[in-house]
Parts: structure tokens; sequence; C-alpha cells
């Protein structure tokens, strides 16, 4: 099994090259993206830059599967959750709609969605075309933290779509405590699971949050036998609520199907981890 890693360090939300040349895929392999990096609570234009900064970066380096942290456009726990967050499509998914398009790569995301009266921490996945494939919204939401910000997704809704690349699923964040979540993607058929997440912890407890984030994404793959792209958020304190001041952790890990991690970011810094992976095809 091949598996090439290489790392694009990022310092105050802008990424910087560490290594310029990586060798062409093989057809038995999929490139793939962590862009790790610091969300500011309801500063939707700063994020919007952030995340299209990462995804060319990713991109640049040859990845074709770009994975963004949870509720990337706002913050999960944004206190204004409810009166600001976009339409699915919307401004937020048309900006990375556009950016998949003119980069040829394929986009997953967390993001809010508000639809009618309802609102929801989603996350999509969107192909090299611009198109949007795949919506999952987050099931198991804490509501003890968000039930004023939005709802819960439907648990019955298999969030589930065949690629190029394979059957890919979607889970976010806490959806992932309940193993069975993840566990009904891979018995229909997913090989990968892009798996958006905000991890957050008192200053005190940051580093033991970031271990326990990566023994959660190892169990995960290992529970479900599939691989898992866990992109977590880093920096960036919790604004408001009974979170504020909290930071996340990052370590962003990606694991192999036997619960073994291939890649780890860095604790608590901006990072783009780029790796080949094989797929099922």
């Amino acid at each position: 099994m091949l598996i090439c890693a290489c790392a694009i360090m990022a310092l105050n939300g802008m990424a910087t090259d560490t290594q310029t040349v990586m060798e062409p895929l093989s057809p038995a392999l999929i490139r793939v993206a962590m862009c790790q990096f610091e969300i500011i609570d309801g500063d939707i234009a700063e994020n919007m830059k952030r995340a299209q900064t990462f995804v060319r970066k990713a991109a640049a380096r040859g990845a074709k599967l770009v994975c963004l942290p949870e509720a990337a456009d706002w913050g999960w726990l944004y206190e204004h959750a409810r009166r600001d967050a976009f339409p699915i499509p919307g401004a937020y998914t048309d900006m990375l709609a556009n950016l998949a398009k003119e980069l040829n790569v394929w986009i997953c995301a967390g993001c809010l969605e508000r639809d009618g009266d309802k609102t929801y921490n989603s996350a999509v996945l969107i192909d090299k075309q611009g198109n949007i494939v795949l919506k999952h919204r987050k099931i198991n939401t804490l509501k003890f933290l968000t039930e004023h910000l939005y709802d819960e997704g439907d648990p019955t809704q298999l969030s589930i779509v065949d690629t190029e690349f394979g059957r890919i699923g979607i889970t976010i964040c806490a959806d992932n405590f309940n193993l069975e979540i993840p566990k009904k993607i891979a018995d229909h058929g997913a090989w990968l699971l892009l798996a958006p997440h905000g991890f957050a912890a008192e200053v005190e407890n940051l580093r033991n949050n970031a271990k326990e984030f990566q023994e959660h994404i190892k169990r995960v793959a290992k529970h479900t036998n599939m691989w898992v792209v866990g992109t977590n958020t880093c920096r960036g304190p919790i604004a408001s609520g009974a979170w504020k001041g909290r930071p996340h952790s990052g370590c962003s890990t990606l694991a192999r199907p036997d619960g073994s991690a291939v890649a780890v970011a860095k604790f608590n810094t901006p990072e783009i981890i780029v790796l080949d992976i094989p797929t099922n095809r």
C-alpha cells in the first residue's frame, strides 16, 4: 500500500508551502487534503477568504479532494446562526462551487444552513464541476449547547454518494460519538468518510482534547472499516455562549480502516496536510 504524505504549514490563517514537488498520482490513489484553519465566529468575509486561500494552496499541491472543518463559514457556536445562516445553495456554497470548478477539485465543507424556519449545522460535498452532490445535516447537535442555534438533522437520512473515487459518506463531529451513525454509511458501501469537526475545550484541557480527537477519529475508522478524514478547527476561541473562550485543538487526523493514523496535523496550528490514499476502484 502506497501512502505519500506532505504538509503545508500555515501561520495566522495563511498557508506557506514547505515542499514544492509531488509525484504524479497512480490511478489507484486519490490525493486528499485536510485544511485545518482558524474560524472566526461571525466573520463571514474573513472565513470565506481563509477557505479560498487554503483550498487554493491544497489544489496547488495536487489535491483532488479537499476537506474543510465544521461550520467553516460562521463557526459552529455562532450566536446569530438562526439569523445569518445562508441557504444551500447560497453565498458560501456558491463561492466553494465556483472554486471547485475553477481548480478542478472536489470540496467538502461544513457550513450552517437556513431552510425555511429551520437552521441546520450542515456539510456539503461539491464535485469538480461545481455541483453539490451530497448534503448532510448534523444529527447529534449537542442540544445542551446548540438548541437555540440550529435544529437536528433527520437520523433516517443516509449521507452517501457515488463518485469517481467510489462511494463516499459525510458525518459531522458529534455524529460520530454514536458509532452506529458512521457504521450505517459503511454498511451501505462507503469506503471513505469525510468528517468536518470542531473539537474545543478549556485552555488547560486543550492538549487532552487534541489527544481525544485523534483517538476519536481512529475509533470511527476501526469500527466502520473505512478511511476517515477528520478535519478539525484550530484556535478561534468561541465568541459567546456557555463555551465562550474555549479554543479548538486542531490535530486533524486521517485514519486507515484498521484504526491507525496515517497523519495528524499540528496541535492548535493552522496547517494543510496532503496525502495520497488508495481508493477502492
